[in-house]
């Protein structure tokens, strides 16, 4: 007889892959001018405390031509007027004061009144000589951060986005099993098939015997 033996194996995968994802990470805002600029001031200036009615004033002249654009920031100590006049704009408003006059110029292309802080970018209306004032009206020295260019254009403001790669590392265990089926192999007698095996074999015997005794007696006779 023969019968069949079955063996289970069990087979690991190791699988490791890799992903590669990229994240933003945040924003850069740049400030950009187009085309050549000119300085026309940078730093620090001190203006002493008023004892009049009009103040003390940072003055700063410029040739300026038709479109071109101004851009610059005051950053004071304590709250300050900033005015862009032309050169007569300028020259009238030093009349008035000196005459004891209304203390705002005319004739403005731009103003702040009463700040701290003013970021500014004017059009140039025309060709010719103008002047940045930085006026202090109060009893009390004023240090004041001045910055003044003059470009072809406006400065334009470009959102840079910058961006990190991050590679993730994904590894995955993937369990496999599979069944092999071993070739037959061969076994011991089953004790069923013996006992049949010796009960033919007896009546075999048996009948053999009766046969023999049978035949005994026919010749005696």
């Amino acid at each position: 007889m023969h019968s069949q033996e079955f063996s289970t194996t069990t087979v690991t995968t190791l699988a490791t892959g890799s992903q590669v994802s990229t994240v933003a990470v945040g924003t850069q805002v740049l400030t950009t001018n187009q085309g050549q600029v000119v300085p026309v001031f940078a730093g620090p200036v001190t203006i002493p405390g008023t004892h009049g009615v009009c103040g003390e004033y940072f003055v700063q002249a410029f040739n300026g031509t038709a479109n071109q654009v101004l851009s610059g920031s005051v950053s004071a100590t304590s709250n300050v007027n900033v005015y862009l006049m032309t050169a007569p704009a300028f020259q009238a408003w030093q009349h008035q004061v000196v005459a004891g006059g209304t203390c705002t110029p005319a004739s403005l292309v731009a103003s702040q009144l009463g700040t701290m802080s003013y970021n500014y970018t004017v059009t140039i209306p025309a060709n010719g000589f103008y002047d940045l004032v930085v006026n202090n009206l109060s009893t009390s020295t004023v240090v004041a951060q001045v910055n003044a260019n003059l470009s072809a254009s406006a400065p334009t403001l470009a959102t840079v986005v910058a961006y990190s790669t991050v590679t993730q590392q994904m590894v995955q265990t993937v369990m496999q099993t599979s069944v092999a089926t071993m070739q037959p192999t061969s076994s011991g007698p089953d004790p069923t098939t013996l006992a049949a095996i010796a009960l033919v074999i007896v009546i075999i015997v048996v009948v053999a015997l009766v046969a023999t005794r049978k035949r005994g007696k026919a010749e005696k006779k």
